[in-house]
Parts: C-alpha cells; sequence; structure tokens
C-alpha cells in the first residue's frame, strides 16, 4: 500500500528558550511509532516565523518524515495539535507532501553482486 509523506517539525526548544527536554522528544517519537508504524528523522533545521503578537521567534526544530496512509492523515494532524499544545506553541508545521512512499521488498535473486 502506498502512503504519503508527511512532515512534522517539532520544536527542540521552548519559546523561552529553554530546551524541551530528551524524554520528552523520545516520547513525541514514540507515539509517532505506536500510531503509525514508525518514523525518519531528516534532522534539525533553524527556523524562523512571525508570532501572533508580531514578533519574530527563532527556534530549532526536528524534523520528523511520517508515511501515512490517505486516510489516516487527519489522524497524524490531530497528533500535530497535540504536540503543539503540549510544547506550548501557537502552531506547528504540519505538511503533507505529494510524494509517495512505498515499503520495497527484496527479491527472491539476492542482492547487487
Amino acid at each position: 500500500m502506498r502512503k504519503n509523506k508527511c512532515i512534522i517539525l517539532v520544536p527542540t526548544q521552548y519559546k523561552d528558550g529553554t530546551p524541551v527536554p530528551e524524554s520528552v522528544i523520545v516520547g513525541i517519537k514514540r507515539k509517532i511509532d505506536e500510531e503509525f508504524d514508525g518514523h525518519t528523522v531528516a534532522g534539525v533545521n533553524q527556523g524562523a516565523f512571525r508570532m501572533a503578537d508580531g514578533t519574530m521567534q527563532h527556534e530549532p526544530t526536528l524534523e520528523i518524515w511520517v508515511a501515512v496512509a490517505p486516510d489516516r492523515i487527519d489522524e497524524l494532524r490531530e497528533l500535530a495539535r497535540k504536540l503543539a499544545r503540549t510544547l506550548k506553541q501557537e502552531s506547528i508545521w504540519f505538511e503533507v507532501t505529494n510524494s509517495q512512499v512505498e515499503f520495497v521488498k527484496p527479491d527472491e535473486d539476492g542482492g547487487l553482486e
């Protein structure tokens, strides 16, 4: 079954600059794994955005890719909402890409030789 690649940018610090504890980050990844059967961390990025009060916020984020069946995208979006609440964010980046993910199994003939 083909799946959509979704991206969640998970802040690694709170708005006041305090780092999000590693245990919280591990818990977020574990929750994604339990609900959606896995994830990929694409890296740590530095981003900026304008907050509701007009100030600019700069923060590092963990870019997490999740392969999601099309009929479960709304479930992942809801998880992103909960992450925003847990991390005390005004919002959190959630992206549904046009990419389709397919998990390719090995063939019976062997590998590259």
